[in-house]
């Protein structure tokens, strides 16, 4: 993966996709019962994300009915998250998607409008179609370029608890996995 271009010194594994993101620039600072409930809410969501990305791991028996069945059971139940998260997407009303790259110390996205640098900002995050809900960030905007008709921003994040870091950490790590068996996949394709 790449580092964010637009704040110098973020390093690591970086999650670089189109999704939907919403940011608020803030007039004042949270209070400490908000920061908790946000964090509470961040480490909920990634932890259905995380059971939602999970698949059924094979069994080293192809042949073995058990794992058959099981197999056709958590197909069906995918196929049914998949739908209901299309249903949910279609019903709200998410933000739009632009491209956004972030790790657990930055966020950079790209849009028609920008906040202020060195203002504080809200950012809500919504990095799983089959689970709509938004993973909510606060941080300070770094950096605002503007390019042809629109503007990249690159914000420093503040206050996540260890659990939403390490969440957010293995939601970024499982995203790069993926990408790198796809890029295999394709070259390996006769």
């Amino acid at each position: 993966m790449t580092n964010l271009p637009l704040i110098p010194g973020i390093t690591g594994l970086i999650y670089e996709d189109v999704m939907p993101l919403r940011w608020m620039q803030l007039t004042q600072m949270l209070t400490e019962a908000q920061r908790i409930q946000c964090q509470e809410l961040n480490e909920e969501v990634l932890r259905t994300i995380t059971l939602l990305d999970e698949h059924f791991s094979e069994m080293n028996d192809e042949h073995d009915v058990t794992t058959q069945g099981l197999q056709r059971i958590d197909f069906k139940l995918n196929l049914v998250l998949d739908l209901v998260g299309q249903v949910l997407a279609y019903n709200l009303t998410l933000p739009d998607a632009v491209s956004v790259s972030f790790n657990t110390d930055a966020v950079q996205w790209e849009g028609l409008s920008a906040p202020d640098p060195g203002t504080m900002v809200k950012i809500e995050l919504y990095v799983s179609r089959k689970y709509p809900r938004a993973i909510v960030l606060y941080g300070k905007v770094q950096a605002v370029q503007p390019l042809a008709g629109t503007f990249k921003t690159g914000v420093i994040l503040e206050g996540l608890s260890e659990i939403a870091r390490d969440g957010l950490d293995k939601l970024i790590f499982r995203h790069h996995r993926r990408r790198v068996a796809h890029a295999r996949r394709i070259n390996h394709v006769p």
